[in-house]
């Protein structure tokens, strides 16, 4: 087991809804205001939000930025999507979902299709020797194979869904890789939810030989 360290990561989640959401039953004005409320006030500038609307049906979004652009909420007719960037460590990602369930219990319209959760990060081999290692499983096939990946894909029926992984040669920093852990589920946003989720990606990323450094 070959022990990394994630440089910086994003954490994106959505929701679709099982029918669409007219525009007149959005609530959009009580929505934003909600969200410009204890606890999400504080990371949002109200003058930011912006509402596109081309008719009085389903084309409309509702956009609201967070902790200066690092993070956003976009609301449409479908889906809910809460996205944030630039996370460094543990404390970061707690933050992520912290707000991230905050807003979909201020905004949740309808109930939910499918939930959709997306991890991802460049993460760095601790020492750095160790990413020659790691990667002498594809260096070793043929002449001029300078790099390698893996894609695994875990069922997961405890919570009708699946986790796909995928590991490649990072293409922003030396002796990394680049991580994509991307879940689907039938399953609500819970904070039980993101906790199973991580402990799941932890086990994928062992059957790559890789472990993570706690932070």
């Amino acid at each position: 087991m070959r022990l990394v360290q994630i440089n910086d990561f994003s954490l994106s989640t959505a929701a679709e809804y099982q029918q669409p959401v007219a525009f007149s039953e959005a609530r959009l004005e009580e929505v934003a205001k909600a969200l410009c409320a204890v606890p999400l006030g504080s990371s949002i500038n109200a003058t930011e939000i912006s509402l596109t609307k081309q008719n009085e049906l389903f084309a409309y979004t509702l956009f609201v930025p967070l902790f200066n652009g690092a993070g956003s909420i976009t609301i449409d007719a479908q889906r809910i999507t809460v996205a944030f960037k630039q996370g460094r460590n543990k404390g970061h990602l707690d933050l992520m979902i912290d707000c991230t369930l905050s807003a979909f219990n201020l905004v949740k319209a309808q109930p939910l299709k499918r939930s959709f959760l997306s991890f991802m990060a460049h993460a760095v081999f601790d020492p750095p020797t160790e990413y020659t290692e790691h990667m002498k499983r594809y260096t070793s096939l043929s002449a001029g194979m300078v790099s390698g990946g893996v894609v695994l894909v875990t069922a997961l029926p405890e919570i009708d869904g699946e986790l796909r992984y995928a590991s490649e040669k990072s293409l922003a920093l030396e002796n990394a890789v680049f991580i994509a852990a991307n879940a689907s589920t039938t399953k609500e946003i819970t904070k039980d939810l993101f906790e199973f989720l991580g402990n799941r990606l932890e086990a994928t990323a062992h059957v790559e030989g890789i472990c993570f450094r706690k932070t």
